[in-house]
């Protein structure tokens, strides 16, 4: 009986529902003391609890008699719904119902014919106008995708407060059909001016706007939410900062996500701080903020998962990839079915991508599910490994074995994976058959890895047919044609690629920079002066610098893994003039040993 020392309430209150164990006892203990017949609220309680154990389901309908009351009866209606039926049906014969009977009859109806019938019987009741009982159908019929229906039943009802506008609102927004939900904000905004909006309706219309991209009316509607003083909550500002992260706005959602106070930031502001970043290809920026995230103690799930892998797969951060693993494995994430395919795919493109491909595979081999972008993964995967057979043996498998179609990715990695391992001829028939039996379009790419296939077998004049064949879509082709001229020392076809990579529009400033490049490889110095002073003319400047990551600490010393990046010239480092001194003393070493062969490299080596 040791249950019964918890009170009643907190057992009602708590989130999680009780255990058989715990309510049976409960039970018996109301019986024999006399409570359960004397107070009502305890029975409607009891019956609140039954409803909540499946296990006992089929005994709650015995707690109700005659003469109990009807919030007992309406405490039964949130069972599932044949259940929720049989106990309305004995309500009836007692009770009318009022307008908490409906709402969670509503919320368990399976399909949208039982909606209609419930919502005809609201009708014979008089109570589908009710708002409480109004705003439970509106978010039904909209669940189910019966926009007209909820449309005219929200045009009959004689007033309207905020739960049923945000009902019309997050329902359209939820069913896709974002403009409408738009439009709803708009006319709650001219129709009630009055009215006191709430949180549930800047979340709605903050996702909207996401979706839409719209940029100036979320704005906008974050200056209402200062003005409103909803700045402060930590799902308003989680909406802010997706809006501003999907529109790379990176600095706007940092400056939000740093205004919060860190007792306010849940696991969702983290996720979409880290999400803002990923999306815009801040791989440095998401390693450091998750670092962050774990020194605050707060538990990563699936989301985090996909936001962060891809950010270690791109920095080939292996550490923090395997430690990322290690967390999915220890949590229980890989086994409770919360790490969703996604999340799996991004693992094994981590692994492929930090050169661990063997343990992609183990991952790949071990997912519950896979799709297309799972094949692609490991498919590009054996391409970058230079293995194309096992590429080609995969691609054989997903098609036949597994009956999956492939598309444009899988196509192109089948070709690159050709291309790196040399089987020309399997190359070119692929590009054949995206047409004829895959009735897939080629893309630049494509063409291009094609181009450069044949180019690296020294085929000039079949590689340029197939530039040719690109048509308007042959920049990337053309500049594919012209590396591998230079490759093979064609000066005279290096130039003619060089100027028909120059009439292309998408040449931007890489066709110029090929172009100068060319004429200095062949001597042709004035004519490499007269490029260089038409990109001066033209406002032509090369594109910024690479970068690249190096993962510092971790390991045995048991210091945090931390992303360090640099690119050619950069002395932004604290320690750069350290760093360099004993570049210098690694380099006199090598020349005194004679191993020239890697002295030139470390020249260029600049740490940030």
């Amino acid at each position: 009986m040791a249950a019964v020392r918890f009170p009643l309430r907190a057992i009602v209150s708590h989130p999680r529902p009780p255990t058989r164990r715990l309510l049976l006892p409960l039970h018996a203990h109301l019986l024999t003391s006399g409570r359960l017949a004397s107070s009502p609220a305890t029975l409607t309680s009891l019956v609140s609890l039954y409803a909540r154990v499946p296990a006992l389901h089929a005994r709650l309908p015995l707690l109700l008699s005659p003469t109990s009351p009807l919030p007992c009866f309406n405490a039964g209606l949130s069972l599932p719904h044949p259940l929720a039926l049989s106990v309305f049906r004995r309500l009836r014969l007692v009770h009318s119902p009022d307008p908490f009977s409906f709402p969670p009859l509503v919320s368990s109806a399976p399909s949208p014919h039982h909606l209609v019938a419930i919502h005809a019987l609201s009708l014979r009741c008089g109570l589908a106008h009710d708002l409480f009982t109004a705003s439970a159908l509106l978010r039904a019929c909209l669940r189910f995708g019966l926009a007209d229906h909820a449309h005219r039943l929200f045009d009959e009802l004689p007033f309207r407060d905020v739960v049923v506008w945000n009902a019309m609102l997050n329902g359209f927004a939820k069913l896709g059909c974002f403009d409408r939900a738009i439009q709803f904000f708009l006319q709650m905004r001219r129709e009630s001016g009055v009215l006191e909006i709430s949180s549930f309706t800047v979340t709605g219309v903050l996702s909207a706007c996401t979706a839409t991209a719209d940029l100036q009316r979320g704005a906008a509607v974050h200056g209402m939410v200062v003005k409103s003083g909803f700045d402060h909550e930590a799902s308003v500002c989680n909406a802010l900062m997706d809006l501003y992260g999907k529109s790379h706005k990176v600095a706007n959602a940092a400056a939000l996500f740093e205004g919060m106070a860190e007792n306010d930031k849940d696991l969702f502001s983290w996720n979409s701080m880290l999400s803002a970043l990923q999306y815009s290809a801040d791989h440095v920026g998401t390693m450091r903020l998750f670092a962050r995230m774990r020194r605050a103690a707060i538990w990563p799930d699936a989301v985090t998962v996909a936001a962060v892998l891809p950010a270690c797969a791109q920095t080939a951060a292996l550490k923090v990839g395997r430690e990322v693993h290690g967390y999915i494995v220890t949590s229980g994430l890989a086994c409770d079915g919360a790490l969703d395919v996604f999340a799996c795919n991004a693992l094994v493109d981590m692994y492929a991508k930090s050169g661990a491909l063997d343990e992609a595979c183990r991952v790949f081999d071990w997912m519950s599910q896979q799709d297309v972008a799972s094949w692609n993964i490991m498919i590009d995967g054996y391409a970058s490994h230079g293995r194309g057979q096992e590429a080609l043996k995969l691609f054989r498998q997903m098609t036949e074995v597994e009956g999956l179609v492939p598309d444009e990715v899988t196509l192109l990695g089948t070709m690159s994976a050709c291309s790196h391992s040399g089987l020309v001829e399997e190359g070119r028939g692929f590009l054949k058959r995206m047409k004829e039996e895959f009735g897939l379009d080629p893309q630049l790419e494509h063409y291009a890895c094609v181009t450069d296939m044949l180019g690296r077998a020294g085929r000039l004049d079949e590689a340029r047919k197939v530039v040719q064949e690109a048509g308007d879509v042959g920049a990337g082709a053309w500049r594919t044609y012209l590396a591998a001229c230079r490759m093979h020392g064609d000066k005279e076809r290096a130039q003619e690629a060089a100027r028909m990579l120059m009439t292309t529009q998408e040449s931007g400033s890489g066709g110029w920079v090929l172009l100068a490049n060319t004429f200095g490889w062949e001597g042709s110095f004035k004519e490499l002066e007269e490029v260089r002073g038409e990109m001066r003319r033209q406002g032509v400047q090369k594109a910024s610098p690479g970068c690249s990551w190096i993962e510092v600490g971790g390991g045995n010393s048991g210091s945090a893994t931390l992303m360090h990046a640099f690119v050619s010239g950069d002395k932004a480092h604290p320690e750069a003039d350290m760093i360099y001194e004993m570049l210098h003393v690694l380099i006199s070493w090598m020349r005194d040993c004679g191993d020239l062969s890697i002295i030139t490299p470390l020249y260029a080596i600049e740490c940030s």
